[in-house]
């Protein structure tokens, strides 16, 4: 039988972004003047190159990209929620280069949702289950089971369901600073991992330690949850299909 080639998850948002910061370049004029300029056709160029350069060493026969809505049902969850980015300046040619993406691939976009919950629940349905490969960078893809191949380091991992809860849970713990959530306070990646060490690594255990480590800090486990919420990258069980939105995650479903 010959082996099916996997179908390529693409983060959209990351390679739109990293392609458009590559092509900018600033320009010096007279009396101190400087000027941002950017190649669109170069920027569409270096974007095609990217993909064709990942679907091929994937060998992968389909490429489905996922984007951000305008709309994050987290800050609903935490109206905070990456508010630390608002200040932070966009690569000039990121919109009309999704535009593009959006006019030549098949790109799919979920209400409320970011590309990484796209790229979750796509790769854990069961059409593309077992049979994709997440392209992105972001560490937080971890906590998705499947195949990943990281942009920022050439490196593929196969994320099993118990590693991906566990890396759920320890995520959990420590936060991101880069989304605008802190975790539980004064837990590091050290710490987080001698939390979760000595019990069971299914998603009940490690929950009641998680708690517990928040409750050290006098933060009880609605505090918890909140930022459990924040950690967790969609997956198919918690997207409702018949109403188009998010399943707020809880451990007693699991």
């Amino acid at each position: 039988m010959v082996k099916k080639k996997p179908k390529l998850l693409v983060d959209g948002s990351l390679i739109v972004y990293r392609v458009s910061a590559a092509i900018e370049e600033p320009t010096e004029w007279e009396n101190d003047m400087w000027t941002l300029h950017a190649d669109f056709n170069l920027a569409k160029q270096t974007l095609e190159n990217a993909i064709k350069h990942f679907y091929e060493k994937l060998n992968c026969d389909e490429i489905i990209i996922a984007l951000d809505d305008k709309e994050n049902f987290r800050k609903t969850v935490y109206p905070d929620y990456k508010s630390n980015r608002k200040k932070i300046r966009k690569p000039i040619t990121v919109k009309p280069l999704k535009d593009y993406l959006k006019s030549k691939y098949n790109c799919v976009t979920y209400p409320g949702l970011e590309g990484d919950d796209v790229l979750g629940i796509l790769a854990t349905s069961k059409k593309y289950k077992n049979n994709c490969v997440i392209l992105s960078s972001d560490k937080d893809m971890r906590t998705v089971p499947g195949l990943h191949h990281f942009i920022h380091d050439g490196s593929t991992e196969l994320v099993d369901e118990l590693t991906a809860n566990y890396n759920f849970m320890y995520q959990t713990l420590t936060g991101d600073m880069t989304d605008g959530y802190s975790g539980c306070p004064k837990v590091g990646g050290v710490k987080a991992q001698r939390v979760l060490a000595n019990v069971n690594k299914d998603i009940p255990s490690m929950w009641k330690a998680v708690v517990a480590e928040y409750k050290r800090v006098d933060l009880d486990e609605d505090y918890a949850l909140t930022q459990a919420r924040l950690a967790r990258i969609l997956r198919t069980s918690d997207w409702d299909t018949e109403n188009s939105k998010p399943k707020l995650w809880s451990p007693y479903d699991n």
